[in-house]
Parts: C-alpha cells; sequence; structure tokens
C-alpha cells in the first residue's frame, strides 16, 4: 500500500514466491482433507485470544479476545472486539452484528464445544445457557450445530481463519507504526476496516452467497444477561 507504482502483479508474484518457499522450506503442515461447503449452508463462530499483538488503550494494555464469524462457502468474515472472556452475551452480540451486517443467516450455526462459557456454572445456568443459545438461534431459523470437544479441526473452515486474520492485523499494526490507540472506537475501526478489505477480496463469491440466505427476522433478539438481585 505505501508503493502502489509497484502494481498488483509483482506484490502477486512476491506472495506466490513466499508460498512456494513456505511450501519447500516452511514448518511441517498437517495432511487435512478438504471439505466441500455448500453455498448458503454454514456460518462459523469461535473466540481468539489477541494478548500476542500487544495491544494497548492510551498506554494502557488491552485484555481481549476477538469473537469471529465466518461464512464457510464464500468466507466472508465479521470480527468484534469481546473485552473480558467467552461468554454467551458475547456470542449473541457478535453473531448478531455479524448477520445484520451480512443481510441474511446460514441454515447452519456451528460453534466449538462452548466449554470457556460453560465454565464454573451449575447444571441449572448450563441448561438454561443451552436453551438461549437454542433460541437464539431459532429466532434466525438457523440449526446449531457444535463440534466435539478438543476436536479443532471439525471447525476448520473458522479456526485456519483465526491464524490468517491475526497476521494481517499483525502486519497492519507493523505499517502503522504501533499498537497503542487513543481510544477503544479506535481500535474497533480499525479492525473493522481490515475485514472489509479481506471481504472486499471475496466480494463475487460474497454476494454470490448473500442471495441464498435466508432472511432475517423483523427485530435482533436480546444480546444481553438478565440477572435477578436483592433490593
Amino acid at each position: 500500500r505505501r508503493h502502489p507504482e509497484l502494481g498488483a502483479g509483482i506484490r502477486r508474484t512476491l506472495e506466490r514466491r513466499i508460498r512456494a518457499w513456505r511450501a519447500i522450506h516452511g514448518e511441517e503442515q498437517e495432511v487435512i482433507f478438504r471439505q466441500t461447503h455448500e453455498v448458503g449452508q454454514v456460518g462459523l463462530s469461535d473466540f481468539t485470544d489477541m494478548g500476542e499483538l500487544g495491544v494497548a488503550i492510551a498506554g494502557v494494555p488491552l485484555d481481549h479476545r476477538l469473537y469471529h464469524f465466518r461464512l464457510a462457502y464464500c468466507g466472508f468474515e465479521h470480527a468484534h472486539v469481546v473485552l473480558g472472556g467467552e461468554s454467551f452475551v458475547a456470542l449473541a452480540e457478535g453473531l448478531q452484528n455479524a448477520l445484520w451486517s451480512l443481510g441474511g443467516a446460514p441454515r447452519e450455526h456451528r460453534t466449538d464445544s462452548l466449554s470457556a462459557a460453560f465454565c464454573n456454572l451449575d447444571r441449572n445456568a448450563r441448561d438454561d445457557l443451552t436453551r438461549r443459545y437454542e433460541d437464539l438461534c431459532a429466532h434466525y431459523g438457523m440449526r446449531p450445530s457444535r463440534n466435539n470437544r478438543g476436536i479443532a479441526h471439525e471447525n476448520g473452515a473458522i479456526e485456519s481463519s483465526h491464524g490468517h486474520l491475526k497476521r494481517t492485523i499483525a502486519d497492519a499494526l507493523l505499517l502503522r507504526g504501533t499498537a497503542d490507540f487513543d481510544d477503544l472506537a479506535a481500535y474497533r475501526g480499525f479492525i473493522d476496516e481490515i475485514v472489509s478489505r479481506r471481504n472486499a477480496r471475496n466480494a463475487k463469491r460474497i454476494d454470490h452467497e448473500r442471495a441464498t440466505l435466508q432472511a432475517l427476522p423483523d427485530r435482533r433478539t436480546s444480546d444481553y444477561e438478565e440477572v435477578i438481585v436483592r433490593v
């Protein structure tokens, strides 16, 4: 981006040669069998920790994660900065932001086992959380599914994308010259810009899949926690 006079062809040649070098001299890669994804079928959600990038707000390190949504077929992505840990509220807010940004809903929504969100909950609370997640998916006409605990490759359509997105963010921070932002809004805008650029590369596939998605309901559903307190 700093040297537009080089042209897109030179960039593509460089990327091709880097891929070839990594294939021969890079780290050993796991052998995988690629899945065939159907258009309009599957959207995936997951969280990824961002601590390794050293992001700070006004000089104070930011303890955060990214909620990450992706359509398996076309590669549409949405990322939402989450303060604190994984929770149903973070999932509900991030997922709904993604669907309304996309303008439709896939027929199936897949997550991991949500073990972090269930951590330290009693049986009744876990059952309630499961019900709320199923209600959230039903509101958008999506069938909920989960991969088996500890089997990350079952969520491979988004797990591998985590690494690509985080490397893109790391490169953008290097170009920016600092990982320190004036406020949280500036950092959220920075993430939105990066994700928008990634989606622009797949614009034709995204438009094709968007036309096959289910229509959104008239309104969002709850993305907050209800708590009963004694007064």
